[in-house]
């Protein structure tokens, strides 16, 4: 077995350990499905352009954010906090390890989460499945390395795990409103919307919600979400300290 899948395996009991973790992960964007769906907000909303597919879109979204600002950054924050980072620098077991496994673990959280939603939302409120498949899943993924990428900004810069928290929300909520969760479609003010086109929540959902639609996501999303994973990686990969 190699070291890092030793470590992944370690990284993963953690997570699930953790009820934290797992609330945001599952309970959360199960819990807004299964509210909005018992009171029929499934079937859409032609009139303020809000399309069936919109409610696992928003679900989705916001278990990537909750993993990628909130317990990806806190995680590693408080692991260089409390030394471990330090003391695995002088092992054979490189720290790299541990950000690989981190990313890992909460990729297939994601993922995970991804298709506990899709399934119940297909079998229990009759939303169906993404007519576009592919391009859905390109979207999902690109939404979640984005937002990773500012996690691992957020755990490179956060001296404590406390920190790391209250950095993430910060960029939590002010993403929300940007993406149109609260005021979804045409209803968005018109001096919000290049924005929501081009952060990662926002054009990671307008890009699931093309898919899901049957189209290809957008050019500017796809290109958007490919910068913020890039620029974040490498920025943070410069700046990391161990200790």
């Amino acid at each position: 077995m190699s070291t890092l899948t030793k470590i992944t395996t370690v990284e993963s009991k953690l997570f699930l350990r953790d009820s934290t973790s797992a609330v945001m992960t599952f309970a959360v964007p199960i819990g807004i499905l299964v509210v909005f769906g018992s009171i029929g907000f499934t079937e859409g909303d032609d009139e303020n352009n809000v399309s069936a597919g919109f409610l696992p879109v928003l679900s989705l979204a916001l278990a990537a954010a909750m993993l990628g600002l909130s317990v990806l950054p806190t995680v590693l924050a408080t692991y260089r906090e409390k030394g471990i980072l330090r003391r695995l620098s002088t092992t054979p077991v490189h720290p790299v390890n541990v950000l690989a496994a981190q990313l890992l673990v909460n990729l297939v959280a994601a993922v995970g989460a991804a298709v506990v939603v899709l399934a119940l939302g297909a079998v229990s409120f009759d939303i169906g499945m993404p007519e576009n498949p592919v391009g859905f899943l390109l979207a999902f993924l690109l939404m979640a390395s984005s937002l990773f990428g500012l996690g691992l900004l957020v755990a490179a810069l956060a001296p404590t795990g406390k920190a790391a928290t209250s950095i993430g929300m910060l960029l939590f909520f002010p993403s929300m409103f940007f993406a149109g969760v609260w005021t979804p479609g045409d209803l968005m003010p018109e001096w919000a919307r290049p924005v929501r086109d081009v952060s990662p929540l926002g054009a990671g959902m307008e890009a699931m919600q093309s898919a899901w639609d049957g189209h290809w996501p957008g050019a500017t999303n796809i290109i958007a979400l490919l910068v913020v994973t890039v620029v974040a990686a490498a920025v943070s990969a410069k700046v990391f300290r161990w200790e």
